[in-house]
């Protein structure tokens, strides 16, 4: 039993990882709804977005996204950020640092011509996406995601948007991640957001090819091996919760098009192998027209 159990997990993931699209149909019968691994920022070279994306979405009535990322954005919302993303006076990140990675923060920052003092009060899940960006933003992605944009289209025509967590919930998963562990998860995030030129290059290749089994190796694998709890925290936890809110968009005449980080798709814990295993059928999406898009 348990080997036949552990060949049908492998199977499902071989079967998974060697898709050619972004986009996976899930179906359960004659109902189905269609789920798209997202980029959430991108460089203008990678539009036209693979056609997959248009395609499920012409189709569908309803637009499902991780949060309402015009809330996220919203200025009004400056007291969340300060409520879960800063200390309060009179903490601060460095003290909580050794030396060693101290002197490697410093580092990166001169590179962006900040300071210390400048980022003390941020928590670590605040520093590395702001550093993060930053660093994106060098390499030239200053054009919208895969979610931004398909929710600026469906607010232009009207179609209903659902969201799986609101923006409270990310915001405090944001600040909580590396909570008491400030020094373990800055020493490797610090080093992911140096070689993000070389992974995002990597990166995009995979998500336009949907290569769950590249970004298993790429984005999940180093997470894991290197601090479990940001991989509890970030990936397995929210699957798990936004399984049963997939499954209960089933049984409507709707059409749903859901839109999550491409990580939270690859791997056993990722949601495609979730769906199959609670019996949905799973399927890679694939057109024609579909452009053979490399990075640039």
């Amino acid at each position: 039993m348990y080997k036949a159990l552990v060949s049908g997990v492998l199977l499902l993931c071989s079967l998974l990882a060697h898709a050619e699209s972004s986009v996976w149909r899930v179906s359960k019968g004659t109902d189905q709804l269609w789920i798209g691994g997202t980029v959430h920022l991108l460089p203008p070279a990678q539009y036209p977005l693979p056609a997959e994306f248009d395609a499920a979405y012409q189709q569908t009535d309803v637009l499902v996204l991780e949060t309402d990322l015009n809330k996220m954005q919203d200025a009004g919302n400056a007291s969340l950020i300060q409520q879960y993303l800063l200390y309060p006076t009179g903490t601060m990140l460095s003290s909580k640092l050794t030396a060693t990675t101290r002197q490697q923060l410093q580092a990166l920052l001169q590179k962006h011509s900040l300071t210390l003092p400048q980022i003390d009060q941020f928590k670590p899940g605040m520093l590395v996406t702001q550093l993060t960006l930053l660093a994106l933003q060098q390499l030239g992605f200053n054009s919208p995601g895969v979610d931004q944009h398909f929710l600026t289209l469906a607010a232009q025509q009207k179609k209903t948007l659902k969201y799986l967590e609101p923006i409270e919930f990310q915001l405090k998963l944001l600040g909580d991640l590396g909570a008491g562990r400030e020094d373990l998860f800055l020493q490797h995030a610090l080093s992911d957001v140096e070689q993000s030129a070389d992974l995002m290059d990597k990166t995009l290749s995979a998500w336009r090819a949907g290569e769950l089994a590249k970004v298993e190796q790429l984005v999940l694998a180093p997470v894991k091996a290197a601090d479990a709890q940001t991989y509890q925290q970030m990936f397995v936890s929210r699957n798990q919760a936004w399984l049963p809110q997939i499954q209960a968009l089933f049984g409507n005449k709707e059409q749903e098009l859901v839109l999550v980080g491409l990580g939270h798709l690859a791997g056993s814990d990722g949601l495609l192998a979730l769906l199959q295993q609670a019996g949905y059928q799973v399927e890679a999406v694939k057109t024609a027209s579909s452009p053979d898009k490399t990075t640039e």
